[in-house]
């Protein structure tokens, strides 16, 4: 098994709270063996100098969308699965960069690219995936235009890969179901609209309690959990008392729905720089935050 001996690093411990010096590490496999103040004798182990770098423990990002490389929700229409994927070989390839060794993907990463990563035929972070987003006619998963009464071909249209429309039990349970076969490890609802889809009001509530208890109930039957893209009190109200593990975004909680959260033990993920790189995007294109939420016909 490979022995390592690093040296020549600045340590950053959480337990510590700041930078150390003059201290090595040796790592045998996948196993930290001894972080030591002195210096380490291991005669078989290859040494690396680690030139004064960070050494840390890895990052994990708990909302990411590998698949959906484009803010501006348009230009994913006329993405090709090429492009989508190429895109994300390229956004895993700057996380593992940064230090992130773990993310957990909402919506879109399928079981190929987790694969494919898994097995070393692209670099990057470990995933853990939802599959396709899933979400009601006309909610935050749909991505048709108003002229489009049905799904164009996946293979041209990135957004249409990466998100499913399911109304009624059967229908929500089938999709879940299926998001499951294909190696899920969590499934994402959308409980509330959003800001990059076109139709759906910010506070509209998705889904009625029959079909989040539905979706909740068969990923419990898998052993997995429901996170719910929700933004007002109301979206999370009704996701906590459903049995939703986990809120995404969340921004207009209140001190009611998030007492109920916490007697739930439900978690909450802000990501707030979605909204930060939208604004900066936004600004690419010449756009102003109501241009982003234009109908398209």
């Amino acid at each position: 098994m490979t022995m390592l001996h690093l040296k020549n690093f600045a340590l950053l411990e959480p337990d510590f709270g700041e930078l150390r010096q003059g201290y090595e590490l040796l790592v045998e496999g996948e196993t930290i063996r001894e972080l030591s103040e002195t210096p380490l004798k291991a005669a078989k182990a290859d040494v690396i100098d680690c030139g004064g770098r960070t050494l840390m423990p890895g990052l994990i990002d708990s909302h990411v969308h590998v698949f959906l490389s484009e803010v501006y929700i348009r230009a994913l229409e006329s993405m090709p699965l090429t492009l989508m994927t190429a895109r994300a070989v390229r956004l895993m390839k700057g996380m593992i960069d940064r230090g992130f060794t773990s993310v957990r993907d909402t919506g879109g990463a399928d079981w190929g690219i987790k694969e494919a990563v898994e097995k070393g035929d692209v670099a990057g972070p470990r995933l853990f995936i939802a599959g396709q987003a899933i979400g009601p006619t006309g909610g935050h998963s749909d991505p048709r235009r108003r002229t489009d009464f049905g799904a164009r071909c996946h293979c041209c249209n990135a957004m249409a890969y990466t998100m499913n429309v399911s109304d009624g039990v059967s229908a929500v349970k089938k999709s879940v179901r299926e998001q499951m076969r294909l190696g899920a490890d969590h499934i994402k609802i959308m409980m509330s609209g959003g800001v990059a889809s076109p139709y759906d009001p910010l506070d509209s509530m998705q889904f009625s309690v029959d079909e989040v208890q539905a979706a909740v109930e068969e990923a419990k039957a898998f052993g997995r959990y429901v996170c719910a893209h929700a933004y007002t009190p109301e979206a999370i109200t009704r996701a906590a008392q459903c049995g939703v593990r986990a809120i995404e975004h969340g921004n207009l909680i209140d001190e009611a729905s998030a007492k109920l959260m916490a007697e739930n033990n439900v978690f909450l993920t802000a990501n707030l720089v979605a909204y930060y790189a939208m604004k900066e995007r936004a600004a690419e294109f010449g756009m102003t935050g109501d241009m982003l939420k234009q109908p398209r016909n």
